[in-house]
């Protein structure tokens, strides 16, 4: 099985455009730091709550020793929070891809060659899986848009453009 580490700018972003339900019917292992976690808003964390309940989303804890280990991470990589040190420990830990929407700890993990992925690629799982059709998608991407400034405008547009159905 892959297993998909979960930042929690992913989570964050799902469920703001109400994408949870079809990217947890992917067929992957989702897991999610204690840390990750904890940057996750009150109002969002009965639902991740509720995913973990439900053994779809794995929560880690971490030992003391992995804590100290975590921290160092912390202080090789100053642009990175603790709770990004956290995913990216835990993604080389068990071998699994790293989600995140995060410049740094994508550039920081890219270098110590983790498989990371954002959520332009989730889209493109979900619309791949049938999970939702590609008009559909192509609406949330636009939500999504106006929500997060960040995201890469080119390849949102190629989305758009490959989503869009021409008559």
């Amino acid at each position: 099985m892959i297993f998909l580490v979960n930042d929690a700018n992913i989570l964050i972003d799902l469920l703001k455009i109400d994408l949870i339900d079809p990217f947890f019917k992917m067929e992957y292992g989702f897991q999610v730091t204690d840390m990750a976690l904890a940057e996750i808003q009150e109002e969002n964390a009965a639902t991740i709550s509720g995913i973990i309940e439900i053994g779809l989303l794995t929560r880690q804890r971490f030992t003391f020793e992995e804590l100290l280990h975590i921290q160092q991470i912390e202080v090789e990589n100053p642009s990175l929070s603790i709770a990004d040190c956290s995913c990216l420990y835990l993604a080389e830990k068990i071998a699994a891809t790293l989600l995140t929407g995060d410049a740094a700890l994508r550039r920081i993990a890219e270098q110590k060659g983790i498989t990371v992925h954002g959520i332009l690629w989730i889209l493109d799982e979900i619309v791949a899986r049938g999970l939702l059709s590609e008009k559909i998608t192509q609406k949330k991407l636009v939500q999504l848009m106006a929500l997060n400034p960040r995201l890469p405008i080119n390849e949102c547009q190629k989305r758009l453009k490959l989503w869009t159905k021409w008559p």
